[in-house]
């Protein structure tokens, strides 16, 4: 049962990070592995704050960490769609590094700050949960990046677009889920 519990707590984190890295992959073609090993270390660094920050500010701060990631989400989204076009693409593959950089993994990682507020109490073995997380994180950033490169030739000027319509998406789902959990 545990490790059942482990499995679908460390998958289901792992799908923001797969649709981040499969829009970054039609507009990011360098640094594959540069980038799989910062979204890791992000998504295994912030269940460790959450669980040392405590399960009291995990109450207020958890509750409004999906509501950010959706909105920030929503906001590259819309930015992709009206206001990127392609002669920012090179700047982008250009300027996906240093703070940028940091700044994507810490925001797609924002649920699993949530999830460490809670991860002593869901049963799990922390240190094993932690390493699951972090190589998911890796395993799915390269294969979303591999992914969303071998369709940027198949989606032409519609590339920017589309990463910003599944981050859109992505967002959406979060914030529905932000509602439904409010209510």
């Amino acid at each position: 049962m545990i490790v059942l519990k482990m499995l679908a707590l460390v998958l289901s984190l792992g799908m923001d990070t797969l649709m981040m890295s499969i829009s970054l992959g039609f507009v990011q073609t360098k640094g594959k592995v540069k980038i799989a090993i910062t979204f890791a270390f992000a998504e295994a660094i912030m269940p460790l704050v959450g669980l040392f920050i405590g399960k009291e500010a995990g109450q207020l701060i958890g509750d409004w960490a999906s509501l950010i990631g959706a909105i920030a989400l929503l906001a590259v989204a819309l930015w992709f769609v009206f206001f990127e076009n392609e002669a920012e693409e090179e700047n982008l593959e250009r300027n996906l590094v240093g703070w940028t950089l940091i700044l994507t993994a810490l925001s797609i990682s924002l649920d699993e700050l949530a999830v460490g507020f809670s991860i002593g109490l869901v049963g799990v073995p922390i240190v094993v949960t932690i390493i699951l997380i972090a190589m998911q994180a890796f395993v799915f950033t390269v294969f979303g990046l591999t992914f969303g490169g071998k369709l940027k030739p198949y989606l032409g000027e519609w590339v920017e677009k589309s990463a910003g319509i599944i981050l859109g998406l992505l967002g959406l789902w979060i914030l529905v889920e932000v509602i439904v959990h409010m209510s």
